[in-house]
């Protein structure tokens, strides 16, 4: 045999071991399942290994011909019913169950809701004819003031755990005009049923999610951004202001609170201004057109070069009559998957609504001068933080928050000496974050997820 026959046959041979090892991976990946028999009382999400192995299956089914979704791709010009689902696409282990590609459910729209709608709501959500809510919340107390919507994506039960654990905890929020809820798309069950019954189960848990019967996909945030409106609006409209947020983000409740409740804050006024829009402006932004980029955009879904100022989706204060015109706007607008370019730019220039530019952001590269004792929570004072700020972090903010919130009572009790909140608070930085940091996150979760 010659050095070319024997070199053919290598290759052979080793493109015959990697197809075999893909087979036998793939088929240990259908086999996962996850099993929620006990799911009641430990309440733990599906883990990574889950996650492969659900994706796994949702390409396999697709591939039989039983899917549950149809996809539009970037730049389709079909529309959304007469899209084929492309079978194509599938996820690895270290894939999100959100796609980047814009699902819609199948011919027909769903028809059936865990939740109908009560009277006086809309069936309806921008082109969606038969909207419903799969799982559904009651409407706020009229003690409500400000409503904390967070946008989630399935399986992110991790941060919303953290966020239960923290700024959300329960046993703080009850004692403030403030509710908060978790905001998240629809699961086919032909995909990930066991997601779905985690969702389920988590939401009977905690009582704080609020679920669309549209696909949670990343083209698909705009019906999650335009579901908060709607849901303001039909359910906690005499409320002062809505907050929408992402789950990778700090909100700083108390300093919320502190600016609701005291007249003395010049953003008491501000957040009572009756057309506020409130976020980090965005000025100039330049349409991506790179087939390369996430958040390409076709000429024919946006022709300009530039977008309008609008809001990073990240952070948006909305006074209750912002909301409403917003909303109204929105439920006759043209679906355009860049939620918050609809929403914050393009609808508030069509309403006359104007952005009012916000400070209160505290920066990645501020969160450990925080947290190291180098400034205060005054120093200078935060409602958010930026995207993707880690559990050690939140955990640290927070412990320092309420290490304030203590503070301040006791400087106001008659028989407590008199000191300012800012200096007990910048002197118990180090001793605080310090054995947060040093804790194990998973045992910090668990301890505050039942708060």
């Amino acid at each position: 045999m010659d050095k070319r026959s024997l070199c053919l046959l290598i290759i052979c041979l080793n493109v015959c071991l990697v197809i075999w090892l893909v087979s036998v991976q793939q088929v240990t990946l259908l086999e996962s399942e996850v099993d929620f028999a006990g799911i009641s009382s430990t309440l733990h999400p599906p883990t990574s290994a889950n996650r492969g192995g659900v994706a796994a299956a949702a390409a396999a089914g697709a591939a039989a011909g039983t899917a549950g979704g149809f996809v539009r791709t970037r730049g389709s010009r079909s529309k959304p019913n007469q899209i084929p689902y492309q079978p194509s696409r599938t996820l690895s282990l270290n894939d999100s169950l959100v796609s980047n590609t814009f699902e819609r459910p199948a011919t027909p729209w769903p028809t059936t809701s865990r939740t109908p709608a009560s009277p006086g709501q809309s069936t309806h959500l921008m082109d969606m004819p038969n909207f419903e809510y799969k799982i559904n919340q009651p409407a706020c107390d009229k003690d409500v003031k400000a409503l904390v919507l967070i946008h989630s994506a399935i399986d992110n039960a991790e941060k919303r755990k953290l966020i239960r654990g923290t700024w959300a905890n329960r046993t703080y929020i009850n004692q403030t005009p403030l509710r908060v809820m978790f905001l998240v798309g629809a699961v086919s069950d032909k995909y990930v049923p066991s997601w779905q019954k985690y969702i389920e189960w988590e939401n009977k848990y905690y009582g704080d999610m609020i679920q669309g019967n549209f696909l949670d996909a990343y083209r698909n945030m705009t019906y999650k951004h335009v579901m908060a409106l709607k849901w303001f609006t039909e359910n906690c409209a005499h409320a002062q202001l809505l907050v929408k947020v992402d789950d990778d983000v700090f909100v700083n409740t108390p300093q919320l609170v502190r600016y609701i409740k005291d007249p003395t804050f010049p953003e008491h006024a501000l957040l009572a201004q009756p057309d506020l829009l409130l976020c980090r402006l965005v000025k100039e932004s330049r349409v991506k057109r790179s087939y390369r980029s996430k958040w390409r955009v076709t000429y024919k879904e946006y022709p300009h070069r530039f977008y309008p100022h609008y809001c990073p989706g990240m952070a948006i204060v909305y006074a209750s009559d912002v909301v409403r015109r917003l909303y109204k706007a929105a439920q006759k607008a043209k679906y355009f998957w860049v939620d918050d370019v609809l929403v914050t730019g393009i609808l508030a220039e069509e309403t006359g609504t104007k952005i009012t530019s916000m400070d209160h952001y505290l920066e990645s590269k501020d969160v450990w001068q925080l947290l190291e004792g180098a400034t205060d929570l005054d120093d200078p004072p935060f409602l958010f933080t930026n995207h993707a700020v880690t559990p050690e972090e939140v955990f640290g903010i927070w412990q320092m928050a309420m290490e304030r919130e203590r503070s301040s009572k006791q400087s106001k009790s008659p028989k407590a000496p008199a000191f300012s909140t800012a200096s007990a608070s910048s002197s118990t930085s180090n001793t605080v974050v310090s054995a947060v940091l040093s804790a194990n996150i998973s045992e910090a979760q668990t301890s505050s997820g039942h708060s």
